[in-house]
């Protein structure tokens, strides 16, 4: 159970840098809040006979230990509040949730937010068929039990959105998004309506006195949530009571009056609650005891002014606002960048110090060999006393003139012995077997170690590396600046669509910068022009990286790319993999990966590489040490793994720089003002070599630079003067219609003989 505690909806949410002794405290700390919850959930009834929150919170805790905890507190509820009857039905439905939930959480179907629900609600619904359905349902009773299920459904749903990202501080509630805010308000109404049902002094309920501090302090933040949090609190607790309801109409008024002092200090807000508190219990006295509801709206308004200030507290965000911090900034601070880089740099410091791959390997006589195998065959020979002390001198000039050619071939041959001690030798088949097994194990011991030396020094340059690219997203983190107008204008506008959390800076190279969440609506033309118009700045098209669409702003240039490929005739899969994409600090970046051979296996290969640079250059890492990374770990996989050649073109798109990167790849094609030029690599293909870097083909792109990447299968070695030709015609052209064009005179002229792909790139002026 512990091991299926990791999957969704186990536990609430935490800060994720516990050390290693404060984890086992914290995975019982979850336990211990899962139990509470379903425990108190458990008691809180709808008309005073129906009890569906605990089976919800079970649904929501999910599969870990967490959920068998709250399941524990959820049965526990129910039978000590609930009666043996009702007790049983409810105990099962939490007992059959958390059991479905054990059995399919390893499944596709759990990770879907309506499954858990929908779980709760059917057994919920089977278990009240079989104990209550004898009696019949008739009018309300048919009413009641349908809002049992839809309720339980709902409450699951709410309480699994706030389960999963649980608010680590009070200030975390301003950044909740609207489904959390949900999952908040059904959460605390279902407590409010379980403590409603404890009474302190048999004259209040402890249910309605928290209802009044929660409403208060809600309050703060303004009319609307001090209205809407009044009216789910009292909604709760008439819909626990089952009697007439007066809640809903005390609650929202003293809300609602309470916000319009939400710009006051907590006493004229705590007076103008209990005011229209006070006005409200005149009018439903005669339903409730008056003098008990006013207690608890005293007690309430005492509890509430000695609580410390609300954080949501408006003349805080205001001054928050003023001073830059609403500004989210970077996804991780700066600080914790240079800290993450300090920390692997001296990793790297220890790594080297600890592997040391430089230094020469451990000495190891050949000659001792012919020691072990006369241990093996001789130490039982009747002539050992002969050849190992009397002939001692001649024997040793026997073997050290058999070790150099033994060593050269990899192998004894009864030739490299002499004549006189091979007659002599009685044994000397078993002694030359013996000898050849000790000369296999040798060489391989030797090669073992110079494959581990390799090894290591191929490991310290993926640390280095990437000790490189650490230090450089620490200076970029460090080199982000703020920008307050257009971030307040930007944080509006999310609010406007139900988001939170954007960024506007400007990055290392002064270039603005715009990140908002990631939202598939969010990424089409239409919103880059909004946004480009309400921040009154040019952006490009959106970058996704990760859970971020990142806007850059637009360069002067405009770059067009296209793309055709085939499969090699008689094949259905193309041995290639290629496209193009942007970086989030807008560079381009076309690649072209060509695996060995064609059809599946090639196309495995070479969209592993694909995916691998691709990977590190949105990372942010350096064309050349990507490539050096990826050739180098292809490199460890040995006669288990084949080659790639790697075409990578990089474009600056406001600098107007370019470079070509080639790692046994076919010519590309650069043509500027009418001048054509080839560039031609001469690194081997990416898995072949132990990491190095391939020396870049760098260019100036302006408004009609176009360029060609083409894979081997486009001239396949029978000459390029067409390809040539063509280029230097086609001023002007559509990239597509020129890359179709190529493919389709290649196909024609090689007759397709291997798989051919064409990657066209068009550079013109952004405002065209």
């Amino acid at each position: 159970m512990i091991t299926k505690g990791k999957t969704r909806g186990n536990r609430l949410d935490r800060p994720p840098d516990f050390t290693t002794l404060r984890r086992p405290l914290l995975r019982w700390l979850d336990a211990g809040v899962g139990f509470c919850l379903g425990g108190v959930l458990a008691g809180a009834e709808l008309f005073g006979l129906y009890a569906p929150f605990g089976v919800a919170a079970v649904a929501a805790a999910g599969s870990g230990i967490t959920g068998f905890a709250a399941t524990l507190g959820a049965c526990l509820g129910y039978l000590c509040l609930e009666g043996m009857t009702d007790g049983m039905r409810y105990a099962a439905s939490a007992i059959l949730t958390y059991s479905v939930a054990f059995a399919f959480y390893d499944t596709r179907v759990y990770r879907l937010p309506w499954f858990m629900p929908a779980v709760a609600m059917t057994l919920s619904a089977m278990t009240g068929i079989v104990c209550r359905g004898g009696q019949g349902w008739y009018g309300q009773d048919l009413v009641y039990f349908v809002t049992e299920i839809l309720l339980t459904g709902a409450a699951a749903a709410c309480y699994g959105v706030i389960f999963a990202r649980w608010p680590q501080h009070p200030s975390d509630f301003r950044l909740l998004t609207p489904r959390q805010w949900a999952g908040v308000l059904m959460l605390g109404a279902t407590v409010l309506m379980a403590l409603g049902r404890v009474e302190l002094l048999r004259t209040f309920s402890l249910g309605r006195l928290l209802a009044a501090v929660a409403v208060m302090t809600a309050a703060r933040q303004g009319v609307s949530a001090g209205g809407l949090t009044g009216a789910c609190a009292g909604v709760a607790l008439d819909l626990a009571s089952g009697g007439t309801p007066g809640c809903s109409l005390l609650y929202p008024l003293a809300g609602v009056v309470c916000g319009l002092c939400h710009q006051k200090k907590k006493l004229p807000a705590a007076l103008a609650y209990c005011a229209a508190a006070f006005l409200a219990i005149l009018w439903i006295r005669e339903d409730r005891s008056g003098f008990g509801m006013a207690m608890e709206t005293v007690m309430g308004a005492v509890l509430f002014l000695l609580l410390p200030l609300s954080p949501w507290d408006l003349a805080q965000d205001r001054a928050a606002l003023a001073a830059g911090r609403d500004n989210p900034g970077p996804a991780v601070p700066a600080g914790a960048w240079q800290a993450a880089a300090g920390a692997f740099h001296a990793l790297r410091e220890v790594m080297e110090s600890a592997l040391r791959p430089d230094l020469p390997l451990p000495p190891e006589n050949p000659a001792a060999l012919f020691t072990r195998a006369a241990d093996q065959v001789c130490a039982r020979c009747v002539l050992r006393q002969t050849c190992w002390q009397k002939d001692y001198e001649s024997t040793k000039t026997v073997l050290t003139e058999a070790t150099g050619p033994a060593m050269a071939r990899g192998r004894a041959l009864a030739t490299d012995f002499a004549g006189h001690f091979s007659a002599r030798c009685v044994h000397f088949p078993a002694f030359l077997g013996e000898v050849n097994r000790q000369l296999t194990a040798f060489l391989r011991r030797r090669q073992t170690l110079w494959q581990t030396r390799q090894t290591r020094r191929t490991l310290l340059l993926q640390y280095a590396r990437l000790d490189a690219l650490l230090d450089r997203a620490a200076r970029t983190a460090a080199a982000r600046v703020p920008d307050g107008p257009r971030q307040e204008a930007l944080t509006a506008w999310l609010w406007g669509k139900d988001l939170t959390g954007g960024a506007v800076y400007r990055d290392e190279n002064d270039r603005l910068r715009v990140e908002i969440p990631y939202d598939e609506a969010l990424t089409g033309k239409a919103v880059r022009r909004e946004l480009s118009a309400l921040l009154d700045a040019p952006l490009a098209d959106p970058v996704p990286l990760g859970d971020r669409l990142h806007f850059p702003q637009a360069p002067p240039l405009r770059a067009l790319p296209a793309l055709a490929s085939a499969p090699r005739k008689g094949e259905t899969v193309s041995g290639d993999t290629a496209g193009w994409f942007r970086r989030g600090d807008g560079t381009l970046f076309l690649l072209l990966c060509d695996g060995m051979g064609s059809g599946p296996e090639a196309q495995r290969e070479s969209r592993q590489s694909y995916t691998l640079i691709r990977r590190f250059l949105e990372a942010g890492m350096d064309p050349a040490q990507a490539l050096e990374t990826v050739s180098s770990a292809l490199s460890l996989r040995g006669i288990e793994g084949g080659t790639t050649s790697v075409d990578l073109l990089c474009l600056d798109p406001y600098a107007g720089t370019g470079a070509i990167y080639k790692q046994g790849a076919a010519p590309s094609y650069l043509r500027q003002e009418d001048r054509l030029r080839c560039a031609v690599g001469s690194s081997l293909p990416a898995g072949l070599t132990g990491g190095e870097a391939p020396a870049p083909h760098t260019f100036r792109a302006g408004p009609g630079t176009l360029a060609v990447l083409v894979s081997d299968g486009i001239a396949c070695g029978k000459g390029d003067g067409w390809l040539r030709a063509l280029l230097s015609d086609s001023a002007g052209s559509d990239p597509q219609k020129l890359a179709d064009a190529i493919l389709q005179i290649s196909r024609r002229e090689t007759g397709g003989e291997d798989d051919g792909t064409v990657m066209v790139l068009s550079l013109t002026e952004a405002a065209d």
